[in-house]
C-alpha cells in the first residue's frame, strides 16, 4: 500500500468516526477514490460542498 492510500484510508476512518459528517459524503468520496478521480483538495471540497448543500435541503 503506497502513502496516498494510507493517508486517504485514515481520512476516511476520520470522516467515518465523525458522527455528524454526512454518511452520503462519505460515500460519494469513497467512489471518486475508486475510480481514481480524486486528484487534488480542491475535488475533494467539491465533493463536500455539493454533499452539504444536498444535505441542508432535505
Amino acid at each position: 500500500m503506497g502513502v496516498k492510500e494510507e493517508i486517504l484510508e485514515e481520512f476516511f476512518k476520520k470522516l467515518e468516526e465523525d458522527e455528524e459528517f454526512p454518511d452520503s459524503i462519505i460515500e460519494e468520496l469513497k467512489k471518486l477514490w475508486e475510480n481514481e478521480e480524486i486528484i487534488s483538495q480542491e475535488k475533494i471540497f467539491e465533493v463536500i460542498k455539493r454533499g452539504c448543500s444536498d444535505v441542508s435541503k432535505d
